[in-house]
């Protein structure tokens, strides 16, 4: 059985052009059940998607396994493209997800970005 949940991505820049932030009132942290990849136990495969309008976007997405934030990395999501999807590693229990400046001129902090996790 598939489950969703979903929401949008915050107004505001969370982070620079350099990855410094910005302040943290822009980002938004998901507290997900553990995913755990299809060894037959309840939450399965997790999967992490985006989509925008308007304009293209770059996200600064963190992934907390529990212990540390394991993975840190830019996502580009390109309105006219379809979703920007990819699985969750297992074991991860939170997600941070911000705006972040493509350059010192990027204005446009309000584009609809949607995002989407998915368990089968």
């Amino acid at each position: 059985m598939s489950v969703f949940q979903n929401g949008k991505v915050p107004h505001g820049f969370a982070f620079n052009e350099s990855g410094g932030l910005i302040h943290y009132k822009h980002a938004i942290v998901l507290a997900i059940p553990n995913p755990n990849q299809g060894n037959g136990t309840v939450w399965g495969d997790g999967y992490l998607s985006f989509g925008s309008d308007w304009a293209d976007v770059r996200l600064r997405v963190a992934l907390h396994n529990g212990t540390t934030w394991s993975v840190v990395k830019n996502w580009d999501i390109i309105a006219g493209d379809g979703r920007l999807a990819e699985k969750l590693p297992a074991g991860i229990q939170k997600v941070s997800i911000g705006r972040v400046k493509k350059n010192g001129g990027d204005i446009v902090d309000n584009a609809p970005v949607g995002w989407l996790l998915e368990y089968l």
